[in-house]
């Protein structure tokens, strides 16, 4: 099986606490406090490996939170190759109001990578990429990256073979210009693109379809919520309805998304059923609290109901 390797090069350690109540110009008692590994393309690389498929993480770590960052990850046993950078790395920080139930997400934005570091990571991805395997560029660039960053590494994974998605708002344009294999995009993030809001399902099926039929991306996919998810190609567009669950928490579940849908093409499913092995993981995710991802059994209760 061909591996799902991810690229992080601004990752972050995930801190969540819960407070009684949230208000201004307050000392908040928060309580219940959690860690985990975070940034997109660490997500996807975790939800991989819960998922059974073969996975590796390719990011970025420095000082204090780059070590535990890198502790994080080893202790949930995925593979990783990181790249030292001396900058440090970033937190993120998650508090859920308990009076309300609304959640508050504080990004803070990552060490500037040298030039040397940003290439030994566009070398990492050249070392480790093989014909077949995903590459998965994902969340935010670091402070001061060139425009471009994401283009450089779709080149050098497109050069080894490897199928390069993007899912990120960050060198969109430059990335779409050098030519993608799919690109992923959320309710929130295709306006930029498409110019404006479109309407769910029909418009935004044109929209994906066009953007195929552009040379964009070989597969486009939008997932829009509770609405579902969709998947254009230049022979069809596949569509997977989003799944009935009581959500605790949005914190992940786009980079389950991802790693569902790729866990499902890389084993050769078809884009439907991948889609909708997707829409269980994301589901799943949004289930937990915090900043948890998802537990597999309800990802397989989920997609199998």
């Amino acid at each position: 099986m061909n591996r799902i390797i991810t690229l992080t090069p601004n990752p972050a350690l995930d801190y969540a606490v819960e407070a009684d109540f949230v208000e201004p110009n307050r000392k908040l008692r928060c309580h219940d406090p959690k860690m985990h590994p975070g940034g997109g393309g660490v997500n996807v690389a975790r939800a991989v490996s819960r998922l059974g498929a073969h996975t590796l993480a390719i990011f970025t770590a420095g000082g204090v939170y780059g070590d535990a960052l890198i502790k994080s990850v080893a202790a949930e046993g995925v593979p990783m190759r990181m790249i030292p950078i001396s900058g440090d790395s970033r937190l993120a920080f998650h508090v859920q109001n308990k009076a309300t139930g609304d959640e508050y997400r504080f990004n803070l934005p990552g060490a500037v990578m040298t030039k040397e570091e940003a290439d030994r990571f566009l070398n990492a991805i050249a070392e480790e990429a093989e014909p077949g395997d995903f590459v998965v560029a994902s969340g935010s660039l670091p402070p001061d990256a060139p425009a471009d960053y994401w283009a450089q590494a779709a080149r050098v994974a497109k050069a080894q073979g490897a199928r390069f998605v993007l899912d990120s708002i960050h060198g969109l344009d430059a990335a779409l210009e050098e030519g993608v294999y799919m690109l992923r995009q959320n309710e929130h993030e295709y306006p930029a693109l498409a110019g404006r809001t479109l309407q769910w399902r029909d418009e935004i099926e044109v929209f994906a379809r066009d953007c195929v039929a552009q040379g964009k991306a070989e597969c486009m996919v939008i997932s829009h919520g509770g609405d579902g998810s969709l998947m254009a190609t230049k022979d069809n567009v596949a569509f997977a309805p989003s799944y009935k669950i009581k959500a605790t928490s949005a914190v992940g579940a786009g980079d389950s998304f991802v790693a569902g849908l790729l866990t499902g093409l890389v084993q050769d499913w078809s884009n439907e059923k991948a889609l909708r092995y997707g829409m269980a993981a994301a589901g799943a995710t949004r289930m937990s609290e915090g900043t948890a991802l998802f537990k597999r059994d309800d990802v397989e209760r989920l997609f199998h109901s």
